[in-house]
């Protein structure tokens, strides 16, 4: 069961921040079934950082949530702990948080897990990471199912402020005798319709307003990365309202709902329809073999400057220095005031941010950290996804022929 203070110190944030937060976010809630006591799992998508205090607000005891501790500053980790947080290795198998999860559901405690593994970067869904299901019938424990809408375009991840507009939650609850009927198949299909969401074009289609008194584009650069008129990447910069490429002076305008229009400039010089960050996110992914085998001098590259690469050695950085870090003829290349790395695409895994500040990714057995000191980290995740898929295609086709 959670500690006396972990339960006090739940009781004390849900008399006192937790309710300011909610009217902060206009969080409205609408309930399937009576929501049971522990124990219990929860499952629910995740795109706003504040997303286990909303959701656990519901509930007179703390859930128990697996969570990137180690990824936060160190206060923060002792206060997600005190309220009943455990960590979890971020971009890594751990079969340490597994067990413990395990542990923890059977001394009597609810758990919460986001099955999608990471907050979404545009707010659509990310698949739900296999196991999800064979977990929860491993569990025997009724499963709560929580949908949200609104909790991305409240608090995007690259954002800098928060935003005011409806946030709304829908609990669906599953009994132990349900669950234990159903095919590992078919849950795992419920868990992921149940959790799926587009939260940009649903709040368009449904009329919901948000409203950023802090400036819509503030931080955008750590999403977008590409320009859709000249082409060239690492020049997207966000002020106030308004996006800007460095590179060749085009503007646009961003409201609080992610809608964009062009402010000095044409649509039609548009390499693709942008109606919003979505569009543009979407197009920048799929161009980015265009930017594989181009020059970095020129943005027409992968590329990232400034950026600190150091090795993970325990608690340890050991730091290459500052430098250039770019894809070049299939591989990823470091060369800075310290030292020089390379790295094999294929061979790098769970490349993550954590929470804007710094990276993390393996690669043959080895840990590394990179910083970027604000800039974009999306385009390597997503540079990383197109060439790991690519790979596997290309051996599925020579083991076909």
């Amino acid at each position: 069961m959670s500690t006396w203070y972990q339960r006090s110190s739940w009781k004390v944030l849900a008399a006192t921040w937790i309710p300011a937060l909610k009217k902060r976010f206009a969080v409205e809630a609408h309930f399937h079934g009576a929501l049971p006591r522990p124990p219990f799992v929860l499952m629910a998508d995740h795109a706003n950082e504040f997303d286990p205090y909303v959701i656990g607000s519901f509930f007179a005891e703390p859930i128990r949530y697996m969570a990137n501790i180690e990824g936060v500053a160190p206060w923060k980790a002792v206060f997600a702990e005190a309220v009943g947080a455990y960590g979890r290795r971020k971009g890594r198998a751990d079969l340490g948080a597994l067990r413990r999860t395990i542990d923890l559901v059977a001394g009597g405690d609810a758990v919460g897990l986001f099955p999608e593994g990471d907050r979404s970067w545009d707010g659509r869904s990310e698949p739900v990471r296999p196991g999800a299901a064979r977990l929860v019938k491993r569990l025997g424990v009724p499963l709560v199912l929580v949908r949200q809408r609104g909790n991305y375009l409240a608090l995007p991840r690259w954002a800098t402020s928060s935003r005011r507009g409806p946030w709304s939650l829908d609990f669906r609850v599953f009994g132990a005798d349900e669950i234990d009927r159903l095919s590992p198949p078919l849950l795992d299909a419920i868990i992921g319709a149940s959790l799926e969401r587009d939260d940009v074009r649903e709040a368009a289609r449904e009329g919901r307003r948000f409203a950023a008194p802090g400036g819509a584009a503030e931080g955008v650069g750590r999403l977008l990365w590409r320009c859709p008129v000249c082409g060239k990447a690492d020049g997207i910069e966000g002020s106030g309202d308004e996006i800007a490429c460095l590179r060749c002076g085009a503007l646009w305008r961003l409201n609080a709902n992610l809608g964009l229009s062009p402010a000095n400039h044409s649509s039609a010089l548009h390499a693709a329809p942008l109606a919003d960050l979505v569009d543009w996110h979407e197009w920048q992914v799929e161009s980015l073999p265009e930017l594989f085998g181009g020059d970095a001098a020129r943005g027409t590259a992968l590329a990232s400057r400034n950026v600190r690469l150091s090795r993970r050695e325990g608690r340890r950085l050991g730091s290459l220095g500052r430098g250039l870090l770019a894809y070049r003829a299939g591989e990823i290349v470091f060369e800075g005031d310290g030292g020089r790395a390379v790295f094999e695409p294929e061979a790098v895994s769970g490349f993550v941010d954590n929470f804007n500040a710094f990276s993390e990714f393996s690669h043959r057995g080895e840990r590394w950290r990179v910083e970027f000191g604000g800039g974009n980290a999306a385009k390597w995740i997503f540079a990383l996804r197109r060439i790991h898929a690519a790979r596997s295609a290309d051996a599925q086709r020579g083991e076909a022929a």
